[in-house]
């Protein structure tokens, strides 16, 4: 059990760093990089997005559809029940 626990906490810090390689996303146009800075940038994005997919599938599926944020979006937006 306690391997599942060490395995759970791997995914989590992936999917979280995956958040902070998509946040240097916002600061790249404000640097002035060159053709060889640039495509370290959009290796950096790569290896975000690789590192979520990664840590959603070492956290299980259960885990991702309880913290999942769009059904809850949708519900915002959604047609509301009037009484008639």
């Amino acid at each position: 059990m306690a391997k599942r626990k060490y395995i759970q906490i791997i995914g989590i810090s992936l999917i979280l760093l995956s958040w902070v390689f998509w946040g240097m996303i916002l600061i790249i146009p404000f640097l002035k990089l060159g053709v060889k800075r640039s495509a370290i940038a959009i290796t950096v994005l790569l290896i975000g997005t690789n590192a979520f997919w990664a840590g959603a599938i070492l956290v299980g599926k259960e885990f991702m559809q309880k913290y999942q944020v769009w059904p809850k979006i949708k519900r915002w937006f959604g047609k509301k029940d009037t009484p008639s």
